[in-house]
């Protein structure tokens, strides 16, 4: 398994895909919880490959693709928050590809990169049903925390924010 930074823009169209099948599935998903589905892509999947480009390449933000076999496998980032908090975001690893590492890869190449960009926290925000998600992020070490943004009433009752130090 590889984790390599994305800085071309083919990375960041291997890395739009990824996030319009996380889209797909998430959008499945909430609808059990009576989410609609604009309401979930307009918050959270509503990313260009321009835009991806010019919020991961901004100064103290990193965005990562994971490979197994030379297969994209999987991506994860990161961005400074308007408080200055590192936040992580667009995590998600292919179906076919869990349980072979590639969520740690990618989880430990964001938190190394965060400290390097020095800072001190990072927080992040899921839902309810992931929960394979939410046990790797306690396994590193994210604790549940109020909510640091505002969310759509629909999302309410399913979304978690979480934290940790660094």
């Amino acid at each position: 398994m590889e984790v390599r930074e994305i800085i071309s823009p083919t990375d960041f169209e291997e890395a739009h895909m990824l996030i319009n099948a996380m889209g797909k599935w998430d959008a499945e998903e909430s609808r059990r919880f009576g989410v609609p589905d604009v309401v979930l892509m307009d918050y959270i999947y509503g990313h260009t490959i321009e835009t991806l480009m010019e919020k991961f390449r901004q100064r103290g933000a990193g965005f990562f693709l994971a490979s197994v076999d030379k297969y994209i496998a999987g991506c994860a980032g990161y961005s400074k928050s308007d408080d200055g908090i590192a936040e992580l975001q667009k995590m998600y690893v292919r179906p076919e590809a869990r349980g072979r590492g590639v969520a740690k890869g990618l989880m430990t190449a964001c938190l190394d990169r965060m400290r390097d960009d020095g800072y001190a926290s990072v927080r992040l925000e899921t839902v309810t049903f992931m929960s394979d998600a939410i046990a790797l992020y306690e396994g590193f070490g994210f604790k549940r925390s109020g909510h640091f943004r505002a969310v759509p009433q629909s999302l309410k009752p399913i979304t978690i924010f979480m934290e940790r130090t660094l």
